[in-house]
């Protein structure tokens, strides 16, 4: 059985976080998020935290490097996986288990 009388000191370390605590799960979560956002959208997503201004532009500086590298570490992988993928046979065993349905039409530009 638990002691009841005791206080439970956990409870207190968790209610009285540091001031910055909050501020480094924005920022984390802000630089999580900026990878699938436009730029605009990250301007107004950090004003909407209201990021001190020094951050704002940290994060907005690195943006483009960094979507870059996570586009190019993506495409890299994707292409990894395509490699090692015989896509004949791929097909083939697609159009034993579909029926494949297409139609066509053209109009004359007038």
């Amino acid at each position: 059985m638990a002691d009841e009388s005791k206080p439970d000191l956990d409870s207190d370390k968790t209610s009285e976080k540091p001031w910055w605590s909050e501020m480094m799960k924005d920022l984390t979560l802000t630089g999580l998020a900026t990878v699938f956002m436009t730029e605009d959208s990250v301007r107004n997503y950090l004003k909407d935290k209201k990021l001190p201004k020094e951050l704002a532009s940290l994060v907005l500086d690195g943006l483009g490097k960094k979507k870059d590298d996570f586009y190019g570490l993506l495409a890299k992988e994707f292409g990894r996986v395509l490699s090692k993928i015989d896509l004949s046979q791929e097909i083939t065993k697609f159009m034993e288990k579909h029926k494949v349905n297409i139609q066509i039409s053209f109009e004359r530009k007038e």
